[in-house]
């Protein structure tokens, strides 16, 4: 994303993104290559016309556009339209649509499991419980709190402003724009949904058109359960995107990679938009001295090889203390074998790469890693898009496997010798993610105190993100905001402050003409003392001889 940004231009990133997804490996890295050799800025904008028309009859004719801009406008004000008349404010219809995504989940799993294997090659188990019952789960959750959620919270008010009460309410935002990818079509696309509708918002969603499958199971199930006219769905790819990023939205939430969130929220500070940023990075993973070897490697394993790596917050690369580097190679040899045997390729329980370019970039990591290879449990295949887990032991430190983020199945891991020097490796680069810590709660709370991540899980993997009560989002480059639970409803809800005053009471000393008695007033209430010292002490000693004297006769009255 670097060399992208260099440019400076949506219009190359929207180029790059477009002959990625549609030109072979070789000839699209041929194109992006040209793209980012154009010369100085003054004549950026005609070369990059003129790249624009070599590769034009290659673009139109292979990525027709789906939506056109003038339905994407009438979905739009449609929406606005809805959330003016207010219906969407009400506890029952936010009731009535998380229960009907429910209902959608539930009875249509099979065809939701079915697209995600044919997008992803998701082992079965993975598409059930990463894509429908998670989100069931936090359908259910919010369905038991929201009525707690929606209500007034009261707050103090100060002694100068009394007689007075204060109150907190929070309340839709208006329309939200949620923006999917491809990775976990189904989870992120409810997840982000359930949460606008939980506070009350219309919503458009935006699929990633790379999982196809999913894509199309969304636009064709979520009008057949939701409010037709207060939730929508546009499917498309970087036109129709361009053309949503155009319009003016309540909220955004975008998920994906860096390189487009920074398109997305410059699109959003056109209108003062605010964004919520579900981005990744390389999250590391920490094994100490005193960890549960078998079962970090286990949980380690599991969290990096689920959905073939594909996962924003999955273990990117591994910190191992040098005294017990070996026992953890051993152990990740022998894990390895017993879950896909010598080829992972004829395993039911291994997924697969989503596309051909994704495939050609996962294995040039490990191909330019200048590492040891100590387990890769079969051949990297194009044709199927098989990525054997792998595990590269002390990769080059300036290796695109060790700078990049890897989102496939393969492990780097590096030796260390202290506390110290993890923190020094992990505050080197961008903040993560997701930071994960196995040994000792005391070491691992050393290593939280002193490096900076989105979240944390100790002594396992991917678990905090299930949890409804726990925010979730990153920080810097791995995103802002966060959402699950009430967070999200926090976050797609503008938190409102309000005071009732009396009328009963109104001190004069607050209007003109303004004078020093006055000024006197007001900075004893507000900065104090609002008693001197001297009168203070006279009353504390009066307090405590009254409550001796009140003390005795109670002692008295006693006998």
């Amino acid at each position: 994303s670097g060399p992208f940004m260099s440019v400076g231009s949506a219009f190359t990133l929207d180029m790059t993104a477009r002959i990625g997804s549609i030109l072979p490996p070789r000839q699209a890295l041929l194109s992006l290559s040209r793209l980012l050799l154009i010369p100085p800025p003054e004549v950026r904008g005609a070369r990059q016309r003129e790249l624009l028309r070599e590769l034009g009859t290659e673009l139109i004719g292979m990525a027709p556009r789906v939506t056109s801009d003038e339905a994407i406008a009438a979905a739009h004000a449609q929406l606005v339209a809805t959330f003016q008349t207010g219906r969407t404010k009400t506890f029952e219809w936010r009731k009535a649509q998380l229960e009907a995504m429910r209902r959608l989940a539930v009875e249509r799993a099979p065809e939701m499991t079915a697209a995600v294997v044919a997008d992803l090659g998701r082992p079965k188990l993975e598409a059930v419980i990463g894509e429908v019952s998670v989100n069931v789960a936090e359908i259910d959750h919010i369905l038991k709190h929201l009525s707690t959620w929606m209500k007034r919270e009261s707050v103090g008010t100060p002694l100068l402003q009394q007689p007075a009460r204060s109150e907190v309410i929070r309340e839709p935002k208006g329309v939200v724009l949620v923006i999917s990818p491809w990775n976990f079509p189904l989870n992120l696309s409810m997840g982000g949904m359930m949460a606008a509708i939980a506070a009350g918002n219309c919503v458009l969603l935006k699929p990633s058109e790379v999982a196809s499958h999913s894509e199309k199971v969304l636009a064709e199930l979520l009008p057949q359960y939701l409010d037709n006219d207060a939730i929508k769905v546009v499917v498309g790819g970087v036109e129709e995107s361009t053309a949503l990023l155009k319009l003016r939205w309540d909220h955004i939430l975008y998920t994906g990679n860096g390189a487009v969130a920074r398109v997305v929220a410059r699109a959003a500070a056109e209108n003062l938009t605010p964004c919520t940023l579900e981005l990744g990075g390389k999250s590391p993973t920490v094994i100490l001295p005193g960890a549960n070897i078998p079962v970090a490697v286990k949980r380690i394993l599991a969290g990096k090889f689920m959905n073939a790596g594909q996962i924003c917050i999955a273990p990117d690369y591994v910190l191992v203390h040098k005294d017990i580097e070996a026992a953890v190679i051993q152990e990740i040899q022998k894990t390895i074998k017993v879950w896909y045997g010598d080829d992972a390729s004829t395993s039911t329980s291994f997924g697969r790469i989503i596309n051909e370019r994704h495939f050609s970039r996962v294995k040039s990591l490990v191909d330019s890693a200048n590492g040891q290879v100590v387990v890769q449990a079969g051949t990297p295949d194009q044709t199927t898009k098989f990525m054997p887990p792998t595990v590269v032991r002390a990769p080059a430190a300036d290796s695109p496997l060790m700078k990049e983020e890897i989102f496939g199945p393969i492990l780097p891991m590096c030796a260390v010798g202290s506390v110290d020097e993890v923190v020094q490796y992990i505050n080197a680069g961008d903040k993560p993610l997701a930071l994960y810590i196995f040994g000792p709660e005391a070491a691992a709370d050393e290593i939280i105190a002193r490096t900076s991540s989105g979240g944390a899980c100790i002594n396992d993997t991917l678990f905090h993100f299930a949890n409804p009560d726990l925010p979730f989002g990153g920080i810097g480059e791995s995103g802002m905001g966060r959402y699950h639970g009430k967070w999200g409803f926090d976050e797609f809800s503008h938190i409102r402050g309000l005071m009732y005053r009396a009328t009963w009471v109104d001190l004069p000393q607050r209007y003109p003409p303004y004078t020093d008695a006055n000024l006197a007033i007001f900075q004893r209430v507000m900065v104090g003392p609002l008693l001197p010292d001297g009168m203070k002490r006279a009353l504390t000693a009066i307090g405590g001889v009254a409550a001796a004297g009140v003390a005795t006769l109670a002692f008295r009255s006693r006998l």
